[in-house]
């Protein structure tokens, strides 16, 4: 009883929440909107992280798309490492782009390393080349693989868009390497069972299982045990 008694608070104050945020034509309030922007032109970032901390993402987005331009900046500079960057995800293009234009790559490659994968492609897809490989520079090792690999297939296909939650290592690396690699990095998926191996231009050798890893010499280099694979679904198959 407790537990529902919980949940139904819970409810009711999602909804009282959302009724904070919308009007009866599903826009943002313009008294919400108000509240915002004296928060904004003050530069009061406690008043402003309190009115968006329990946004989803989606309501924030529709924050930002209701917003000026300069009030949309000011925004996200004044939130910094507090802005939910998968709110851009619910944006309209030009916004988006809009935005992360404004931003310093280091801002977006801190941020990225919180997202989904595909969030994280999502808003990194549209960048120049350029900015992409400076933002993918600043990232861990397997999640900058990661991202890579899914950025360098064509738009509108499987693997564009599929999220990439795999551990990815050099062939040259030793087994010892790669077990000190699994134990100290933070940003590895919480369960897995096979280690793909790469080369420099990101393209995929082979896989080692975890069991035949702990049964190797840390010695060892991976491309001596690799094996090769493939993957059942081609990531280039277009999406649905």
């Amino acid at each position: 009883m407790e537990g529902e008694h919980e949940r139904t608070i819970g409810a009711r104050a999602a909804e009282e929440h959302h009724a904070d945020i919308y009007g009866e034509d599903g826009a943002v309030l313009s008294s919400f909107l108000a509240r915002i922007g004296v928060a904004i032109a003050d530069r009061d970032t406690l008043t402003l992280k309190h009115e968006v901390d329990d946004l989803h993402q989606s309501e924030l987005g529709d924050l930002l798309e209701a917003l000026h331009p300069e009030q949309r900046h000011a925004l996200v500079e004044l939130l910094g490492a507090d802005f939910d960057f998968s709110s851009l995800t619910e944006v309209d293009e030009a916004i988006r782009m809009e935005i992360v234009d404004s931003l310093p790559n280091a801002q977006i490659a801190q941020a990225v390393q919180e997202l989904d994968s595909d969030d994280a492609v999502y808003i990194l897809e549209d960048l120049e080349k350029e900015d992409q490989d400076e933002i993918l520079s600043q990232l861990p090792f397997t999640e900058r693989i990661r991202l890579r690999r899914s950025l360098d297939y064509p738009e509108e296909t499987a693997g564009r868009r599929m999220q990439t939650e795999f551990v990815a290592v050099p062939p040259f690396w030793t087994i010892g390497q790669t077990i000190d690699y699994m134990r100290d990095d933070q940003n590895l998926p919480e369960r897995f069972s096979q280690i793909f191996v790469i080369d420099p231009s990101f393209k995929l050798l082979g896989a080692i299982d975890l069991d035949q890893i702990l049964r190797t010499k840390r010695s060892v280099k991976v491309e001596e045990v690799m094996h090769e694979t493939r993957h059942a679904i081609p990531a280039t198959m277009d999406q649905e």
